[in-house]
């Protein structure tokens, strides 16, 4: 039997994470929900990911500092970057700094499984 994909979800937002891990867990992954960057920091120190799904914007910790951190501790993590702020230099940016993917938020559910299907086939 396969060992069940473990992702990382990150986003300060209530809602956005009950439906991103919803639809996941719907997909057969186990999820871990954080609210921000420093329990995001502290979830990849202490336990083994497959994934990481983190939202761009949020207090205390922007997503690409999140990102760095991530690449710093576990470079072998693929990290997928999505916003609801999509602009083309924020998008170079993640990408130059390791992300697998940038996407909007707004992209439809099937965009962002197939976006994590594609990171988890690359590991």
């Amino acid at each position: 039997m396969r060992k069940q994909k473990y992702i990382l979800l990150v986003d300060d937002e209530v809602n956005a994470r009950v439906v991103f891990s919803d639809v996941l867990r719907g997909e057969g992954y186990r999820v871990k929900e954080v609210k921000d960057g420093y329990e995001a920091i502290k979830a990849i120190e202490r336990e083994s990911f497959d994934l990481a799904l983190v939202d761009l914007r949020m207090p205390k910790m922007s997503g690409i500092e999140v990102l760095e951190n991530i690449k710093k501790k576990k470079p072998q993590v693929p990290v997928i970057i999505y916003s609801g702020y999509i602009t083309p230099s924020t998008a170079v940016e993640a990408m130059r700094k390791g992300a697998f993917d940038y996407i909007s938020k707004l992209s439809s559910l099937e965009e962002l499984k197939l976006s994590i299907k594609r990171a988890l086939t690359k590991k």
